[in-house]
């Protein structure tokens, strides 16, 4: 009598092993390749979040194209928004928020400046230096609080000289505004010195930065002239930059600042 052996199928895959524990080591690998591409997809947004956050924090440097023309003017072309902040100004109409901090850079240990002005600063102190001229800065960025103890500080002196509150705070503020009306607010002011001499306007150095200022994008921000629209005396210590190609318009228009803006503005 034969004997009938029973048999059992097993169906295997190429490479001998079981299909179901194939399927079953197949699932497993994509399961895992699924949570590597999960846990690389959220890492690499993580990183993106932060690059994205220290870039907020840490703004890159200014880049500014530059150029020079045949009359040895210094050119800085800026984009739209810089631009827009070259000629933007403060006052009654455009109060300046507590809060507001530009991008400064160290002009020296104890003077900054508005990062945009600070290469032109330098090209406009060192051209000086080269015709014998020694420009030095002795004021430069202010903070609120250093603008409103110097503007406090001249009321109070006036007041001692028995000028009424009302009247005291007009003559402060015509000297030097109170901190939301200050343009050391913005950092793009600086007060200049000759320190050899007490009279600015009869120095060597206050012709030369009249010649040679706007080459270098920087114009007498508040002229005697200009006393009834800027509401500021005259000073001849004290520059705005502005930028080359804005200097050289306000020149020739015989504007000042307040007029250029209003000027510009109308041309949009």
């Amino acid at each position: 009598m034969s004997r009938k052996v029973k048999r059992v199928k097993v169906n295997r895959s190429y490479d001998g092993i079981d299909r179901e524990e194939s399927t079953a080591g197949l699932m497993a690998l994509r399961v895992f390749i699924v949570l590597v591409m999960i846990v690389f997809i959220v890492g690499t947004a993580a990183l993106f979040a932060y690059n994205f956050q220290k870039a907020a924090e840490n703004p890159p440097p200014v880049t500014i194209n530059q150029s020079s023309d045949s009359d040895g003017a210094y050119y800085q072309i800026y984009d739209t928004d810089v631009s827009e902040e070259l000629i933007a100004y403060c006052g009654e109409l455009f109060p300046v928020s507590e809060n507001v901090e530009p991008k400064l850079a160290d002009y020296n240990e104890k003077i900054k400046v508005n990062a945009l002005m600070k290469d032109s600063l330098d090209r406009l102190i060192g051209a000086a230096k080269n015709d014998g001229i020694r420009l030095d800065v002795v004021r430069g960025y202010m903070t609120h609080s250093e603008c409103d103890v110097q503007f406090k500080s001249l009321c109070l002196e006036f007041e001692d000289g028995g000028a009424t509150v009302a009247e005291a705070q007009n003559r402060a503020k015509a000297i030097f505004p109170p901190a939301k009306e200050n343009e050391y607010r913005t950092g793009m002011l600086v007060k200049l010195s000759d320190m050899s001499s007490d009279d600015f306007e009869a120095t060597r150095t206050y012709t030369w930065l009249y010649k040679n200022g706007v080459n270098y994008g920087f114009i007498n921000r508040y002229t005697s002239d200009k006393e009834n629209i800027t509401g500021i005396n005259g000073d001849l210590t004290v520059y705005r930059f502005v930028g080359t190609e804005n200097a050289r318009k306000m020149r020739s228009f015989g504007m000042c600042l307040e007029e250029y803006y209003d000027y510009c503005n109308s041309r949009k």
